[in-house]
């Protein structure tokens, strides 16, 4: 039988077809006994580590919350990772110091004018419960008199509140840092998660609090049939209409099917987002839709025509 497997993300939604046996179990896609060669599993790794960081961030963290980039100053520059982390830790301790003494501020002010829009906007995104998550991104000098040395770059999601000149000025330990307003409507909802995910050494690179809202994931099996999935292969990937009249409120981005050789099945994976404007969404195309995917695509076969 076939299943569709929901995940919402926030304002983004992935709903994947595939088939499993009557108990629920998936489909194999390889023969019993046969593994991936390492770089396939390296490469499957990496994209699944690129896809729970899209998911966290977009469930989590939306306009008017804050995307920073640090840089070291080479004379600051820790000498591990696990240092730069401890800067982090120390950082966003004097951010959430910061936070509490701007909201005590802020209800001071709109005791004096309770009206005032801003303030009460400020006011609900400092009491909200303070959310982030980052990646250090490991930089080794190849010329110049730094090679060799290490450096690191750091790339913060975090709830918003405070201003961007002040979380900038709070770093203290870098020559650049750069604060803007996380808009995923403007640059799309997975661009800024795939960008500080990329290269991933490890799973120690990422960081994040630990009440981070986790993506909602829903699951029906049997009300779709394999005849209805090899249709959606290849006749409907590009058919905007259909999709988003299948998934109400939503905006189609994307959606791409391939064939497994081995099982005999179709598997088609759709991409969703719910936004607030009307008219058509910016182009937000992404290369290499591989990433998306729910299993390894080594022995997944694209195919040549939707006829």
């Amino acid at each position: 039988m076939e299943r569709e497997k929901k995940t919402i993300s926030g304002r983004l939604l992935e709903a994947d077809f595939y088939p499993v046996w009557e108990n629920g179990n998936k489909m194999p896609v390889r023969p019993s006994g046969t593994k991936e060669s390492s770089e396939a599993q390296k490469k499957y790794n990496n994209n699944m580590a690129i896809k729970r960081a899209v998911r966290l961030i977009n469930a989590n963290f939306d306009n008017e919350d804050l995307l920073l980039t640090y840089t070291y100053e080479q004379k600051f520059a820790p000498r591990t990772i696990e240092k730069a982390s401890r800067d982090m830790d120390n950082y966003k301790r004097r951010i959430k110091t910061r936070r509490a003494s701007e909201l005590k501020r802020i209800e001071k002010l709109l005791k004096t004018d309770p009206q005032n829009k801003k303030y009460r906007a400020r006011l609900k995104k400092l009491k909200a419960p303070f959310k982030y998550y980052y990646t250090i991104e490991e930089v080794i000098y190849k010329t110049g008199s730094l090679k060799g040395q290490k450096n690191y770059h750091v790339h913060l999601f975090m709830t918003g509140g405070l201003d961007r000149d002040t979380v900038e000025a709070m770093w203290g330990k870098g020559v650049r840092v750069n604060a803007r307003r996380f808009r995923p409507e403007v640059f799309g909802p997975e661009a800024a998660a795939r960008y500080i995910s990329k290269d991933p050494q490890g799973r120690k690179r990422f960081r994040h609090s630990q009440n981070l809202v986790q993506p909602e994931t829903r699951v029906k099996d049997g009300h779709i049939s394999s005849r209805t999935v090899e249709r959606m292969a290849k006749q409907l990937v590009d058919d905007k209409e259909y999709w988003e009249r299948r998934y109400k409120g939503y905006r189609f981005l994307r959606c791409f099917s391939r064939f497994n050789k081995y099982n005999g099945h179709w598997y088609v994976s759709v991409v969703m987002y719910k936004a607030d404007s009307d008219g058509l969404l910016p182009d937000w195309k992404i290369k290499g839709d591989d990433w998306m995917d729910t299993v390894s695509y080594t022995h997944l076969t694209l195919p040549t025509n939707r006829e």
